[in-house]
């Protein structure tokens, strides 16, 4: 379960309890920080519930002070860690030596625009979305908290207005249709984190065998759906994944099917069973998945190709750099939960588009990619047209 997950979660267990809740979300960072743009903490007046801001540096103060500096209005607040802070018993650093803005307000999922319902109806629904959310403002229209929304459909929710919403509205579109990640956007009077949500890839496994087990546990902690494909049905199969992950038996017509239903579909091909794994890798070639791993030599999965495309014009058209053979990183695996670890961590850095090597290599420069500041004229022409 991915943290957002258990975030959203957690609020729907607690709501209608009289004990209110409290959202803490890191909108911006200048300098190093454990946590980045985007990362969420769910607390009650007592205790984190789920999530985290910071690498424990932060998270008790905020639990201590939120519900009273929050309790008439949202408030974003500024935690520098280059500095130290006179009293001892309210640390105020971040441990790393950066500067964090963190918005604190009460966590609700019925409020207008509430970003843990947004949140939550994008991982369920596997749909993405746009969240606009305002840290910093000397417009009333535009108050600190304040959010606009933009669906895949283009239909707009927002509880601001003026110029601002035409500037996050043209933000969020541009967002989406890029497929860029979290930025700043700053207009005249106001600054805002946007937020692209993503739901988490899908990961099918082929193959039913003990050595999936990991794989299956670990794509789960890791916060993927996972889905079991084994032909065979046994009993032992069902009995091994039935409460880590769906089970699908059956044809590969009706598992191709549910394959293209996914947003970010990945596989695994581990049956053993040589013509098992061909029919997977030809249905698995002809989706949408964007990661293909196949479990052995290179030589077993190269006759596979030659069996299933004789002419090698025909391999070109099915994007044959998404096969991964033999699957994983080169981490010196040797056990299943090994193997399982280089495979997902094959699979992460596909995804992210990330080179997948030492970040020791990397000397001073960042670890994290930057959030990028996105400065835009206030009320700007908005190209769909949706609701306010």
């Amino acid at each position: 379960m991915t943290e957002l997950a258990q975030i959203c979660r957690v609020a729907r267990e607690a709501e209608g309890r009289p004990e209110p809740l409290w959202l803490a979300t890191v909108m911006r960072v200048q300098g190093s920080a454990y946590r980045h743009p985007g990362a969420r903490m769910l607390f009650s007046s007592s205790q984190v519930l789920a999530g985290s801001v910071s690498g424990g540096c932060l998270e008790a103060g905020i639990v201590r002070k939120a519900p009273w500096l929050a309790r008439e209005r949202s408030i974003c607040i500024r935690f520098d860690g280059s500095r130290e802070e006179e009293d001892d018993e309210s640390p105020r650093g971040t441990g790393c030596d950066g500067i964090v803005d963190i918005l604190l307000e009460r966590a609700s999922l019925q409020a207008p625009c509430a970003p843990l319902a947004v949140i939550d109806d994008c991982l369920r629904a596997e749909r993405r979305a746009a969240l606009a959310t305002v840290f910093k403002s000397s417009d009333p229209r535009a108050p600190v908290s304040a959010r606009l929304i933009l669906d895949e459909a283009g239909q707009i929710a927002s509880t601001l207005s003026g110029p601002a919403w035409g500037t996050l509205a043209q933000a969020a579109e541009q967002a989406l249709a890029a497929r860029t990640g979290t930025r700043t956007v700053s207009s005249h009077g106001f600054e805002a984190l946007l937020e692209v949500i993503e739901p988490p890839p899908h990961l099918f496994v082929f193959g039913g065998g003990p050595d999936a087990l990991p794989l299956v546990e670990l794509a789960t902690v890791l916060g993927y759906g996972v889905t079991v494909c084994d032909a065979s049905g046994r009993v032992a199969v069902r009995e091994r994944f039935a409460t880590r992950a769906e089970l699908q038996v059956g044809s590969l017509a009706s598992i191709a099917s549910k394959v293209g239903t996914r947003r970010t579909p990945v596989a695994v091909v581990m049956s053993h069973h040589y013509p098992t794994d061909l029919q997977a890798l030809g249905m698995l070639l002809g989706s949408r998945a964007a990661y293909i791993g196949m479990l052995g030599p290179l030589r077993r999965t190269e006759r596979m190709l030659n069996e299933l495309y004789p002419e090698p014009a025909a391999l070109k058209t099915c994007d044959r750099s998404r096969v991964r053979a033999p699957l994983g990183l080169d981490l010196g695996a040797e056990t299943p939960a090994q193997i399982a670890l280089s495979a997902l961590a094959e699979i992460q850095a596909v995804l992210a588009q990330a080179s997948a090597s030492p970040l020791s290599e990397r000397g001073s420069r960042p670890i994290h990619r930057p959030v990028s500041e996105l400065r835009l004229p206030a009320s700007p022409t908005l190209g769909k047209t949706g609701t306010a």
